[in-house]
């Protein structure tokens, strides 16, 4: 079995999936479903991941003391996920130390485009005629643009909400386990 299919199997036995689908959705997928399956095989001293995920199915306390080790180590998987984000971020800085006015400007100007370019799209969806036959393509570029275009403008200059999302998960996993 791949990594990443034993990983979202592991994923929803401890009701992380969404969280471990968002970083195995990123660009290094492979690496975060490696050591989440990693991470199980150590705790179940198993030889092969099959075999890991075969024990954590089969125990209630194993699904919790992995989703316990996973919530731990979060910031080193999120790191793992995200870190071309990161990377983004140090070119801006380096751009910013330069003499070159376009250079530091640059990815100001690139952000003042794409919001004036989805402006308009979004306004000329909205209040013109569109053709039956291209209503799809106008709702699939839509999507894109309010799901990547904009959404990465807003990621980049203010960040995103994921250390009070991460504080409030651990709060409710702390509960669930005080509960059981």
């Amino acid at each position: 079995m791949e990594p990443i299919t034993i990983a979202l199997g592991l994923a929803k036995l401890t009701g992380l999936d969404k969280k471990i689908g968002q970083w195995i959705g990123g660009d290094n997928g492979e690496a975060v479903a490696s050591k989440v399956v990693n991470i199980a095989q150590t705790l179940t001293n198993s030889a092969t991941p099959e075999e890991a995920l075969a024990r954590v199915q089969q125990s209630e306390e194993l699904q919790n003391q992995l989703k316990m080790m996973l919530v731990n180590r979060e910031n080193e998987l999120d790191k793992l996920a995200f870190q071309n984000t990161q990377s983004a971020r140090q070119m801006q800085i380096s751009a910013l130390n330069q003499d070159d006015k376009f250079s530091k400007r640059f990815i100001y100007y690139y952000a003042w485009f794409w919001s004036i370019v989805t402006a308009l799209y979004i306004g000329l969806i909205t209040f013109t005629e569109i053709p039956e036959a291209s209503t799809r393509f106008a709702d699939t570029i839509l999507g894109f643009i309010l799901g990547t275009v904009v959404a990465s403008i807003l990621n980049f200059f203010f960040g995103n909400s994921r250390d009070n999302s991460r504080r409030n998960e651990i709060q409710d996993i702390q509960q669930s386990l005080k509960e059981q």
